[in-house]
């Protein structure tokens, strides 16, 4: 999200991240469509002032997160006379002291136990609002007080730049004035010199040229365009004054010259006073400390700071007896027993009273915290009016600079041209006089270097042929090797004439500066005319002091003789050379000292290198014809003398022959001259279609190339752009992680807090119920006896009770069966004929035997029912009595059980936490250096971005892809970090619990192991021929096989099990674990590869448990290990057996040990499967079947 902080009514804007993307003017309209703020009022600035520019996009400001967002001022808020209100979250604000009252008088029942803890529930909730709210609110008043700093800053920025702006203008001012009285002198000759340049004519040569460029010497962007002179002027002699005002007419250099006038009377002292004045108000006015800085803010700020704490505290103390009332309630619905309600309902009373006093503090504070926001929104309030006050004023002072500045350079424009004119005609004739003196010499120094040059061609040519016809007859001689270095040739010095320059001057002579002599004579008296004679004597005397002195011409005839036979003649001007009456000729040096001295001091000059090759001589390859046909052979054995006489005749010859030479070429270039012109002709009009062609190109061209560059700094700048924003948003996602877990962190040490005061509390009535329990058992065991024994003596009561109702039956029974026989016998012995009487007796006695026995069966039965239900009800109480006690102890039982559960939990959380925090200060250092490496990458972006040189593009990509390779480093080791971090809790929670892994028991241990070795093994260990300290690459290492996890084994004196590799079994004649029929038990190797694995299934090919930590190593044979397999395979039958018998035996104890293990470790990690599932890696390895993974190098 990109965040808007409004700093007149402290409120946070959030707005879609797509919009930092876009430019400030696009988010003006968007804050003006969402809060009714008018774009023309807005004024956006980030932290240290700079205020956001129209046209930039937004990302290029580095502002627009939550902690450090762009600051919103609303120049309508400010402008209006009612402070604003500020924005404050109203939430939920209630009092529950009524509520409280009415739960007090509640009565002591369970319904009341639960109304409290719901009432404590919601006193817990409403404490984490305020606080909540409360946080914002001082959070609010901490970015009212940023946005305080960055006006603030923003003013100072203008002040500096405008105190700069006022010295400059001041210093501008001063230079004028110390110029003033200049300007004013110039003003006043204004007139005069127009006269001036009325009376000084245009010389003819000059009035040939069409086109005037006049450029002002001090502006470099005011152009004074062309003017155009016609040549077919009526008049004959054109005045300057008359070709000024052809460019620009009498009007408006009067205009310009009362324009001057004007500005030097308006622009005085009294100005720069006034104005002066008026920027020391606007200083003072701004460096106002008073208002600048808000007193106190700091003091308050940090009270606040200090109420949050407060709150925190409170609102801590709420949840602890929110938790409390919880507990409670559990613990009376568990119990159910209404005799402690009286005692927790009071304890309750009381807790809810400290709960409403907190309550009521939590509220005092957020009105507190209100309270300070309205008047700090107040105080900005005022103090923003002051600061666009003291704004307006500094901007209505520096358009008064700007405007007196502007009119101080259009003065200074004006009086520029009114003293260009004044010095116009010293100029006019310097450049006269510059132009007849550059012409002399220009056509004196051409002819004399190029004589000069067909002088010295002709000579080094002459000495070449010379050498070369004498080396072809003394090379191969016997007396060669007596003269070393005749080979050696002459190098070649000045032997072509320089090309002509100052063609294209006028053609202005001696007889104009002349006449403008004779015409200004008043202005030609402080002018140094050249001296042309000077120059050309001294070329004269050099080209023909030679010659013969006979010839009595003058030195111009010749000059002009030699110029024409050279074809040289259209380039001179014959008018220039012609000798005047006031300098006459003289043949002689006498006439002419100062030419004797110049000649001695530049006699040397014709040897040095002034003159070298500047061009290619058109005679070059006329000469080399010449020399090869017209040169003879000579002599090898002549005087000096005669090689003189010969030099010089030849010479003369081969001057003359030059000079025919030269006229036929003077000739064919002319023709060659006329044939140039046409053609130059229509290559003009060529070139100028072609011209057309090409410019309307190139503009195409720069128009493509120009919208190619802009494109390309657009991608540029909008991939920067991307990756700022991207690195940005890393960065608080960082921040908000690392917030979140120490927010769980809190959240941890809290409810641990609560847990060990549980833990107290469940431990205290423990030990009271466990002491009640022994107790109530004591008491039910003498109960039990009591009972037993009560239940013997009734049986023994009871049996002789029975017995002896049986006796008596039984005697009565018989007594009265022996009555009846007697009664019959006596019966039968009377007569066959009984009386009715009788029989009636005899039917009544039987009548009566049988209720007899009817009554004894009875009473028989209801004595054994009664047994029965007796012995039934005492079992069915004794077993209710002692079903309950055993609830009881089970349901104890199962507190402890989860108390115990919980004191390890409590245990481990403890370890993670504090590793958690180590961790943590890990990372914040981590992103303290990202930050600031995040500040220089920033930096060097800005950089890059205020850059738009088109030369820099490359450098720019360059940049963008160090900055990407960067970022990527910086998410690669980020990524480690946290796989490093995750790995180590990890790794720390495993080790807490899992406590198997760090262990080595007496059936794994490497001393076992080396118990188990043969006398050969041994001594190879001891010899140090097998290495066992450590398992690298290259180690000769023995690998043994393990019965316990069926597997071969390097052996090695470490608690962490190093496999052999499945794929190295072959390799080394080892039989599969498959095979038990005759397997080699050892073999002897070198470490070629490890690799580190975590098991991941309980049901391995390594038979180890679940979340073991090996090592699966790949080997090679040893070259001398062929002796030690021979031995080993004539033991390998007596030690399979007594090996596999005692690590059966061991085996067993262990693995269940490991089971149990594994099980304690499973109830205590499933509370956390993200760090299991995060410590290794879940990527398959090479071999599918394999229940083991490999860790990468970085978590090893």
């Amino acid at each position: 999200m990109l965040y808007i902080f409004h700093v007149d009514t402290g409120t946070m804007m959030t707005f879609d991240m797509n919009m930092a993307l876009e430019s400030v003017s696009q988010l003006q309209l968007v804050i003006d469509n969402a809060w009714r703020i008018p774009v023309d009022k807005q004024v956006l600035l980030v932290s240290g002032g700079e205020s956001l520019d129209p046209n930039a996009r937004v990302c290029s400001y580095s502002a627009g997160t939550d902690t450090n967002p762009i600051y919103l001022f609303s120049k309508s808020v400010i402008e209006s006379t009612n402070p604003p209100t500020p924005s404050i979250d109203p939430g939920a604000d209630y009092d529950l002291k009524e509520q409280v009252e009415a739960s007090s008088n509640m009565p002591a029942m369970y319904s009341t136990v639960v109304a409290r803890a719901q009432l404590a529930q919601q006193f817990c909730e409403l404490a984490k609002e305020q606080t909540k709210i409360c946080e914002k609110l001082v959070h609010d008043q901490h970015l009212q007080q940023q946005g305080w700093a960055a006006v603030v800053a923003n003013l100072e920025d203008i002040t500096a730049e405008f105190k700069v702006r006022s010295e400059r203008f001041q210093l501008s001012f001063k230079q004028y004035m110390d110029m003033r009285a200049s300007y004013l002198e110039f003003l006043q000759n204004f007139n005069n010199d127009l006269k001036t340049l009325s009376k000084i004519p245009i010389l003819p040569a000059l009035q040939m040229n069409s086109e005037f460029i006049v450029e002002n010497s001090t502006s470099v962007d005011r152009i004074i365009e062309a003017s155009t002179v016609a040549t077919s002027h009526t008049e004959k002699n054109i005045t300057l004054l008359q070709w000024i005002s052809a460019a620009d007419n009498q009007s408006s250099l009067d205009q310009v010259a009362e324009q001057c006038s004007r500005g030097l009377e308006q622009l005085d002292g009294r100005v720069i006073e006034s104005l002066c004045s008026e920027v020391r108000t606007a200083l003072d006015s701004a460096n106002n400390s008073q208002m600048k800085e808000v007193k106190g803010l700091g003091d308050r700020l940090y009270g606040l700071e200090q109420l949050m704490c407060e709150s925190k505290r409170y609102v801590q103390e709420q949840s602890d007896l929110a938790q409390a009332f919880l507990q409670n309630q559990n613990r009376a619905s568990n119990l159910g027993d209404t005799s402690i309600l009286p005692d927790l309902c009071a304890s309750h009373r009381r807790q809810l009273l400290v709960m409403l006093e907190n309550h009521q503090r939590l509220r005092d504070i957020r009105r507190r915290c209100t309270r300070a926001k309205e008047e700090l929104s107040v105080n900005l309030y005022h103090r923003l009016k002051w600061i666009m006050y003291v704004e307006n004023l500094i901007l209505e002072t520096d358009h008064k600079l700007m405007i007196y500045h502007e009119s101080l350079k259009r003065l200074r424009r004006h009086v520029e041209i009114i003293q260009q004119i004044h010095l116009a005609p010293a100029m006019y004739l310097n450049a006269v006089a510059e132009v007849v003196r550059r012409r002399a010499f220009s056509q004196a120094f051409l002819l004399w270097a190029s004589e000069l040059a067909c002088h010295i061609l002709t000579i080094h040519n002459d000495e070449v042929t010379r050498r070369k016809d004498f080396q072809t007859q003394f090379e191969g001689h016997f007396l060669n090797s007596l003269f070393p270095g005749m080979d050696d040739l002459p190098p070649s010095f000045a032997t072509q004439a320089p090309s002509i320059f100052d063609s294209r001057l006028p053609k202005l002579t001696s007889e104009d500066i002349e006449k403008l002599k004779s015409e200004l004579p008043e202005l030609t008296q402080n002018i140094s005319m050249p001296d042309v004679s000077g120059i050309t004597q001294f070329f004269f005397v050099k080209s023909l002091g030679k010659e013969d002195k006979s010839d009595e011409r003058g030195v111009e005839e010749k000059l002009v003789q030699a110029v024409s036979d050279a074809g040289l003649a259209s380039n001179l001007d014959r008018g220039l050379l012609k000798p005047t009456d006031s300098e006459p000729f003289l043949s002689a040096h006498a006439g002419l000292p100062h030419l004797k001295d110049l000649d001695k001091g530049c006699e040397s000059e014709t040897d040095t290198e002034e003159f070298e090759k500047v061009g290619q001589s058109p005679l070059e390859l006329q000469f080399e014809c010449k020399n090869v046909t017209t040169i003879s052979p000579r002599p090898s054995t002549v005087d000096a003398a005669t090689l003189t006489e010969d030099n010089l005749s030849s010479s003369k010859m081969e001057s003359e022959k030059l000079k025919s030479l030269v006229l036929q070429m003077a000739v064919l270039a002319r023709e060659a001259m006329s044939q140039l012109r046409a053609e130059l002709s229509d290559l003009r009009t060529q070139f100028s279609s072609e011209l057309g062609c090409v410019h309307t190109h190139c503009t195409d061209v720069t128009a493509n190339w120009e919208t190619m560059i802009k494109e390309n700094e657009l991608k540029q700048r909008e991939a920067l752009q991307r990756l700022t924003v991207d690195h940005e948003l890393e960065q608080s996602d960082l921040k908000k992680l690392i917030q979140c877990k120490v927010e769980e962190i809190q959240s941890l040490r809290s409810e641990n807090q609560c847990l060990e005061k549980t833990l107290d509390k469940n431990r205290e009535e423990n030990r009271t119920q466990k002491d009640e329990y022994e107790r109530l058992l004591q008491q039910s065991e003498i109960r039990c006896e009591e009972l037993m024994k009560r239940v013997e003596e009734i049986s023994e009561e009871k049996e002789k009770a029975v017995k002896e109702v049986k006796d008596d039956l039984t005697k009565e029974y018989k007594a009265e069966m022996e009555s009846i026989r007697s009664r019959f016998k006596l019966f039968t012995l009377k007569d066959r004929s009984p009386s009715d009487s009788s029989l009636e007796k005899i039917d009544h006695n039987v009548i009566d035997v049988t209720k007899h026995m009817e009554i004894v069966q009875q009473v028989r039965d209801d004595l054994d029912m009664e047994k029965d239900k007796a012995v039934n009800e005492a079992v069915l109480q004794e077993k209710a009595r002692w079903e309950s006690k055993l609830e009881q102890e089970l349901t104890q039982s199962r507190i402890r059980n989860e108390q115990e559960k919980q004191v390890l939990f409590n245990e481990a959380m403890r370890r993670v936490v504090d590793e958690k925090e180590k961790q943590i200060d890990c990372l914040r250092e981590r992103e303290a250096s990202l930050n600031l490496e995040c500040i220089k990458y920033k930096n060097t972006i800005q950089q890059l971005t205020e850059s738009e040189n088109d030369s820099n593009n490359s450098l720019l990509m360059e940049r963008v892809e160090a900055l990407e390779r960067d970022k990527t480093q910086l998410e690669t080791q980020l990524c480690v970090e946290r796989s490093k971090r995750v790995s180590d809790i990890a790794h720390d929670l495993t080790a807490s619990v899992a406590v198997y892994e760090g262990k080595c028991d007496a059936a794994t241990s490497p001393t076992r192991m080396r118990d188990k070795l043969t006398h050969s093994q041994t001594t190879l260990i001891q010899a140090g021929k097998i290495n066992i300290a450590s398992c690298s690459t290259g180690d000769p290492v023995l690998v043994v096989w393990d019965a316990v996890y069926q597997n071969y084994v390097i052996l090695q004196e470490s608690s962490v099990l190093y496999f052999l590799h499945s794929d190295c079994v072959e390799t080394l004649g080892l039989k599969p674990a498959a095979h038990d029929t005759q397997r080699k038990l050892y073999s002897t190797a070198e470490v070629v590869d490890k690799e580190y694995c975590h098991a991941r299934k309980a049901e391995n090919r390594y038979h180890v448990p679940k979340g073991t930590k090996f090592y699966r190593i790949k080997v090679k044979p040893l070259p001398h290990s062929k002796d030690l397999m021979r031995s080993q395979h004539q033991c390998s039958i007596h030690t399979a057996v007594a090996s596999s018998t005692a690590v059966a035996a061991v085996a067993a104890p262990v693995m269940s040990q490991s089971q149990s293990t594994e099980q304690t470790s499973s109830v205590i990690l499933s509370t956390m499967p993200t760090v299991e599932s995060q410590s290794v890696p879940t990527s398959p390895t090479k071999e599918s079947n394999m229940s083991s993974t490999p860790i990468p190098p970085t978590q090893q």
